[in-house]
């Protein structure tokens, strides 16, 4: 029988990961990253994920000894980015916990090691089937930090250790901006996507869609929430890459929590339209069906179908 974490401990549990995520933040955020010693490591298909430093690994320390004594009591395991055996994923030991942290120490490698913005650290909680419960992220750049928590009858969602309402008034802007790993710049689906999604966008009264390419995965999601109208989106793809289950866990929680919170103005799914595949059985990787996060409401403040149009786009694109 599949235990279930009371609103009390999950609460506990999120204070514990804040904890964690904000003193990593802050050593992250103390590297002179022009002595950096950038190594490689065996991962995906794209320069993001083959890369490491030793900041990586030191955070990633950190948290788990922040984290450990949750471990026995809880029965919880962890999943975290440095030291994950893509080999062995299928055999993992979070297939059989109740709840596992999936913990990604310094997303945004490639930004960090170049000295501009556009990395986190992120730490979630997810139940077995692969919900997240709930999601921490740091943005040590700005020292901003985001939270998220899925309970049984609470929902909560916080920056700053704040209640989170959402900027600007929505559909007040000609502009729809588009966040992007820069690794989707060089796939041939691009233009066609782009040209596709202007198309798309117009209807709603957008004149332009903006594409940033400059951060990680994790940040990419937190500007969505951050922007009025936007989207981030990894297309599916046969080769294994496509972002892993650490880089989507903590801001999926965030985003489903605004969804609740902001009432249906944000969208976190696969390409497909179904909720994410946060524990997955036989990989690591997303690239199987995709990721969205939207954040849209119609000009008028009426809900809009601009997701379910996107939606359609992706599978277009991908078929």
């Amino acid at each position: 029988m599949v235990m279930r974490l009371s609103d009390c401990q999950l609460h506990r549990l999120l204070t514990c990961a804040t904890d964690a995520a904000i003193e990593a933040g802050r050593l992250i955020a103390t590297v002179d990253r022009q002595t950096l010693q950038v190594k490689d490591k065996v991962a995906g298909d794209t320069l993001s994920s083959q890369v490491v430093t030793q900041v990586d690994v030191d955070s990633q320390a950190l948290i788990v000894s922040k984290l450990a004594s949750s471990l026995d009591e809880y029965g919880i395991v962890i999943l975290a980015e440095e030291g994950a055996d893509e080999v062995s994923a299928s055999r993992h030991s979070r297939h059989d916990a109740d709840y596992f942290w999936s913990i990604d120490p310094l997303d945004g490698t490639l930004p960090f090691i170049e000295g501009t913005a556009g990395f986190a650290v992120s730490i979630a909680l997810v139940r077995q089937d692969g919900s997240p419960v709930l999601g921490v992220v740091m943005n040590p750049a700005t020292g901003d930090y985001y939270q998220a928590l899925l309970g049984n009858t609470v929902t909560l969602l916080h920056k700053n250790g704040m209640h989170w309402q959402p900027i600007g008034e929505k559909g007040a802007t000609s502009v729809f901006d588009l966040f992007i790993d820069r690794s989707f710049l060089n796939e041939q689906r691009f233009n066609d996507f782009l040209d596709k999604l202007e198309s798309t966008v117009r209807d709603d009264g957008f004149s332009e869609v903006r594409v940033h390419h400059t951060s990680g995965a994790v940040m990419n999601a937190i500007k969505v929430m951050e922007t009025p109208n936007a989207a981030y989106l990894k297309l599916p793809k046969k080769r294994k890459g496509g972002g892993s289950l650490w880089d989507f866990s903590a801001t999926a929680a965030i985003a489903e929590a605004a969804r609740q919170v902001w009432d249906n103005d944000v969208w976190v799914s696969d390409c497909h339209g179904a909720p994410l595949d946060l524990n997955r059985p036989d990989s690591h990787f997303m690239n199987h069906k995709g990721v969205v996060y939207l954040h849209h409401r119609g000009s008028d403040g009426a809900p809009s179908d601009l997701y379910e149009r996107v939606i359609q786009l992706c599978r277009l694109i991908h078929a």
